[in-house]
């Protein structure tokens, strides 16, 4: 093994040269060398990589690390298997059983308070320059660091931006503009710069170029010193979501970035939306009837986010205990399985998640072990599916459940597949049962209201418990957040510079941006000044402990009571949903908001009240007919004959 790793950082440092990349691909390959031992790289199976891969979970490393790292392992063995092209060499590396669940981020730009609080306290005239280069004219921290003077250009007036030559990543030029308001402080930089025979643009103290690390040491300590958490790349992040807001084309904002793919500039701006803020913001402008400006909260800025908390270990370790009673080839598999589906999961969802799917696994499995009598895999057949799946049906299981359940046992199966057990390929043709299609599940417009009025008078008092319902409320119904989205809110999660509210804790691992209207700000800022001071970030806290479902669950059976509106938090999202597309919302923009992947996903939670329609209905008959449809001979009549139709149709002609 070690002759092959040799062998392959010739190869890296020839394709790569004097990047990075060699270095982070070849501390990767060493951890996992000193997993496998004196091994020959040939021998190295499917097994040794999910070793590998729990083990980074158990760790806690971040989904992007592990991704990184097997990657790394594809690549090297690509390598080996192309320098003997003959052979017969599988990759032990597969994607879909090794890769882990990775989210799609937003941005981590940086809120205009903390932009402000960062240069309120710096006074050193070069670091100013320098985190005014990254934020004005989003350079990386490692291009500031090897700017020459000559790179900035003379202005052609006062008051014209200036051209900056940037050596970015990649070695790829490019150029990018300073404005004025940027060149006045690069040129007080300029002013006091201490002379010497180095070109580079920000020098030490010791007159020699600043390094990367001193860098972001000076950006560490104004952080410090501003009760703030940022990053030099933050800066850049800030950068790019600011011409977003101007509405910016996409394509222009990726060459001032220096990027060669406009997805990766995607990722930069998807915090800022300003089309979709526009149309949330029309669409709520009746239904939100607060017409004042929030006013945010003059509040102790929060302690930063510490590091993602780890999956409480415990459930799983229970999980498996749970599974102990089935037979030892079954029980292998299954608890296998677990820790397989326990890699995908956010780490505030997965307890949760591993009770469920153990407790369905056990109700599948002890069925086909007891009624069908399986002693092993080569035992089971479609029609052992079948039976259990008649059985479901038999005993009166919601056809909801059934199709859940069905979808649990064959994703069972299919990993037992890859662990190389074989399967008759039959059973994954049981047709799954046919889902009802309910109606949304909206509130009507006067349930809704009643609703509201209730919620009103409950939390009026102004007490620290009723401004934390009040705000929590207000952010499900002007949201549509899921209830595990708003419990693993954060205090930096909240930004009342842009009215914006940051889900990082979505479902389907896509982060998103939600909108705050001006009645659930004003509730919001009221809260935090109310909210007991405590160590722990969650935004929402109850006696020093972040709320629970339990509690949310309790209090809005209390308001369902009173007020004869059955109401849950997954049915104020549908009633947002509902409301959003009646105010003439597109779909694609309320999917949006929602964290929907496909329209149809949408479709299920809004419905257009009949008014809506009756609406849209006349207003394109009008167009059609060139009358009004109150005009029409039948409008509010007796529904016609045919006859009548035919024959207003001719005169129409």
């Amino acid at each position: 093994m070690l002759k092959a790793k040799e062998r392959f950082s010739h190869y890296l440092h020839r394709r790569y040269g004097d990047r990075s990349t060699p270095k982070h691909y070849l501390n990767d390959l060493e951890m996992f060398i000193q997993q496998v031992g004196a091994k020959p790289a040939s021998h190295v199976t499917v097994a040794d990589i999910d070793h590998f891969v729990t083990q980074q979970v158990d760790k806690g490393l971040r989904p992007a690390t592990i991704n990184r790292r097997v990657a790394t392992l594809h690549t090297f063995f690509e390598y080996l298997a192309s320098e003997e092209p003959d052979q017969p060499w599988p990759n032990p590396v597969q994607w879909r059983r090794h890769g882990v669940k990775q989210a799609q981020l937003l941005p981590r730009d940086a809120s205009e308070q903390d932009v402000a609080r960062l240069f309120a306290v710096i006074e050193d005239p070069r670091d100013r320059a320098m985190f005014g280069l990254m934020v004005g004219a989003g350079l990386r921290v490692g291009e500031v660091t090897t700017l020459r003077c000559t790179d900035l250009e003379a202005p052609s007036a006062p008051d014209q931006s200036v051209r900056l030559r940037v050596y970015g990543k990649g070695h790829k030029e490019r150029i990018v503009w300073v404005t004025p308001r940027w060149y006045t402080v690069v040129q007080q930089w300029l002013a006091v710069r201490p002379a010497t025979d180095t070109e580079h643009l920000f020098l030490n103290q010791h007159c020699r170029p600043l390094s990367v690390s001193g860098v972001q040491y000076r950006l560490k300590r104004h952080c410090q010193q501003a009760g703030i958490r940022l990053s030099c790349h933050q800066l850049r992040h800030t950068y790019a979501r600011r011409l977003a807001e101007q509405r910016m084309p996409t394509e222009s904002i990726g060459q001032l970035l220096g990027h060669a793919q406009l997805s990766t500039t995607e990722r930069y701006t998807a915090g800022a939306n300003p089309d979709l803020r526009d149309a949330f913001q029309e669409a709520m402008a009746t239904i939100d009837a607060t017409p004042d400006a929030p006013v945010a909260p003059t509040i102790t800025p929060p302690r930063p986010r510490p590091e993602p908390e780890l999956a409480d270990r415990q459930a799983l370790d229970k999980a498996v205990q749970r599974l102990q009673g089935l037979p030892d080839w079954l029980n292998e598999v299954l608890i296998a399985y677990l820790h397989h589906r326990w890699r995908a999961w956010q780490p505030h969802r997965a307890a949760s998640n591993v009770r469920t799917l153990t407790s369905q696994l056990l109700l599948i499995w002890q069925w086909l072990v007891s009624q069908r009598r399986l002693t092993t895999w080569s035992d089971l057949q479609r029609s052992d599916v079948e039976a259990w799946l008649e059985s479901r049906q038999s005993v009166g299981f919601a056809l909801n459940t059934q199709c859940t359940q069905l979808t649990t046992l064959l994703g069972c199966l299919r990993f037992a597949c890859d662990q190389g057990i074989a399967l008759p390929a039959n059973i994954f043709r049981v047709p799954q049962p046919v889902r009802p299609q309910p109606l949304p599940r909206y509130l009507p417009p006067d349930q809704f209201q009643r609703l509201l009025q209730t919620v009103g008078q409950q939390t009026s008092p102004s007490t620290p418990r009723t401004a934390l319902d009040r705000a929590w409320f207000l952010t499900l119904a002007h949201t549509g957040l899921r209830i595990s989205e708003l419990l693993n809110l954060r205090l930096d999660d909240v930004d009342f510079s842009t009215q914006r509210l940051f889900v990082r804790s979505a479902k389907t691992y896509q982060e998103r941006v939600v909108f705050m209207t001006a009645t659930l700000a004003k509730a919001l800022a009221h809260y935090l000044t109310q909210r007991p001071p405590t160590d722990d970030d969650h935004l929402w806290i109850v006696k020093g402990k972040p709320l629970s479902a339990e509690q949310l669950y309790y209090r809005m059976h209390q308001w369902a009571k009173a007020s004869q509106v059955p109401v849950t938090p997954h049915r104020l999202r549908h009633t947002l949903a509902t409301q959003l597309v009646n105010q003439g919302m597109p779909l694609t923009a309320v999917g949006k908001l929602l964290g929907h992947s496909s329209a149809d996903s949408t479709q299920h939670y809004a419905r257009l009240y009949e008014q809506t329609v009756k609406v849209h209905f006349e207003s394109a008959m009008q167009q059609i007919e060139g009358i009004a449809a109150t005009d029409w001979p039948f409008y509010g009549r007796d529904s016609p004959t045919s006859e009548q139709l035919i024959e207003h149709s001719v005169d129409s002609v």
